[in-house]
């Protein structure tokens, strides 16, 4: 025998068959049919308030959506426009102040490293001859 539990798929509730022409009777319903009925009644009732609610949600989120996609296109569009004009792309490309003279800063330390590395590397050729 297996040990582990065999899994079962969950028990479906099946209902009779629903007759095909509904007859009217002068008897009052049994206190089964009345108790189904309410149920059912019920059911129902709920059922269009999860629906009327999900609708009353959905509306002003559908609105948001097309409103907020139409603005982000407008304005992507927009942005495109401005930030490649002729006369912004002269501005638009040249170098801060600060960053030029960082750039200025750091090549004229490459340039004392590389000078510096000479002179270690000439000491070192040096003192390995003698």
């Amino acid at each position: 025998k297996n040990d582990r539990k065999s899994i079962e798929p969950p028990s479906i509730v099946t209902l009779p068959q629903v007759p095909d022409r509904m007859k009217q009777t002068d008897q009052p319903p049994s206190e089964k049919e009345r108790i189904e009925m309410e149920i059912i009644k019920s059911l129902v009732e709920s059922y269009f308030t999860i629906i009327r609610k999900n609708f009353i949600d959905f509306v002003p989120k559908t609105i948001m959506y097309f409103l907020v996609n139409h603005v982000r296109d407008s304005l992507q569009n927009e942005l495109v426009s401005e930030l490649y004009r002729e006369a912004e792309v002269g501005t638009l490309m040249q170098e801060a102040e600060d960053i030029a003279q960082r750039r200025q800063t750091c090549t004229e330390m490459k340039e004392l490293l590389s000078k510096a590395l000479e002179i270690v590397n000439e000491v070192r050729d040096f003192n390995t001859y003698e």
